[in-house]
């Protein structure tokens, strides 16, 4: 792999798609332990990421700027005063290209699905695993510039603080290392297993003894204040709209099992290899699911018509064919190999 100095890596959201771009982050950082690597990300997902060794430096991108010109020249000195001598765009949206178009970079790639007119700035990498998982298509970047690729891993970032936080907020119930976390919201909902079904699986969780913290954005607030009137149980602690991103990842990194639909926080259990369990139906767990590992544990709806290269299907009756039963089935299974 050719030994650049600088690399600007360009990946501003979603929390989801930010971390399946985490192992790209560590197959460049094998290969180029000298290289200064910056990220360029929106503000709101920057705590997603790793410090040094794996990155170096954070840019903050303003989505809300990005039309505005004063802006853009203001963002082109100051990416230009850095010297990149090659921009790595794992977006490939027209947000994303403007980044890499104003970088001063000469070199500028991207991975192969090219959006938005990207095309027109940055240079497809396409590699073997063009039609498989997206960490695969992210990390064939690294393959085609001759890089090598041993196995998916990800750097995730620690936060003590935000695990004292935690820590002490979850005592106040009662809770330490033994609970669960279920997520029940998604940003597309048609994404969304029923709130009562997650209900009916809170009650049943509950009822066997288990500590169950729901957690999440505070756009599902109303959708925690459902779940803590319906499921009435001193076990069940509401934490939704009530955590940090960095609250976020430690309160996951020392829950004993997670359980929610295809949302970003999933993607933050997958990434700490917690024993998790994922709903799909209207997306594709094989092009965007949680990805490697016997701790991962996919139920699928019995009418999903999602697939890699149809990966969105717009059908708000699939998830609720999900049963009760098949998720509470495979949570005991998990515990009893975890006895």
């Amino acid at each position: 792999m050719k030994a650049y100095k600088n690399i600007l890596i360009i990946k501003m959201s979603s929390l989801g798609d930010v971390i399946h771009a985490l192992p790209t982050l560590y197959a460049l950082r094998k290969n180029l332990p000298h290289t200064k690597i910056t990220w360029a990300i929106h503000e709101q997902f920057a705590s997603l990421l790793p410090g040094t060794p794996w990155v170096d430096d954070v840019i903050i991108i303003d989505k809300k700027q990005l039309k505005s010109p004063s802006y853009l020249w203001q963002l082109r000195k100051d990416l230009h005063a850095r010297h990149f001598d090659m921009t790595l765009d794992l977006q490939c949206i027209a947000k994303s290209a403007i980044v890499s178009a104003l970088s001063g970079a000469p070199e500028k790639y991207g991975y192969w699905e090219l959006r938005e007119g990207s095309n027109f700035i940055n240079k497809p990498l396409i590699g073997e695993h063009q039609f498989d998982h997206v960490i695969e298509r992210y990390l064939d970047t690294v393959r085609v510039l001759g890089g090598d690729v041993d196995g998916v891993e990800f750097p995730m970032p620690s936060y003590g603080d935000a695990e004292q936080s935690i820590r002490h907020r979850l005592a106040e119930y009662g809770v330490h290392d033994d609970y669960i976390v279920i997520v029940p919201g998604a940003r597309w909902i048609v994404k969304e297993w029923p709130l009562v079904n997650f209900g009916e699986l809170c009650i049943r969780l509950c009822e066997s003894g288990q500590k169950v913290v729901i957690a999440g954005a505070s756009d599902d607030n109303d959708k925690g204040q459902f779940l803590e009137n319906y499921v009435k149980h001193n076990n069940l602690i509401n934490l939704v709209g009530k955590t940090s991103m960095s609250e976020l990842i430690e309160l996951i990194r020392h829950c004993q099992v997670f359980i929610s639909a295809d949302t970003g926080p999933l993607h933050i259990a997958n990434a700490l290899k917690k024993p998790l369990i994922a709903m799909f139906g209207t997306t594709s767990p094989d092009r965007t699911g949680p990805y490697g590992g016997s701790h991962v544990h996919v139920v699928i709806s019995p009418t999903s018509q999602a697939t890699p290269k149809k990966p969105l299907v717009d059908d708000p009756e699939c998830m609720a064919q999900i049963p009760i039963d098949a998720v509470w089935n495979v949570y005991r299974d998990i515990v009893r190999k975890d006895a």
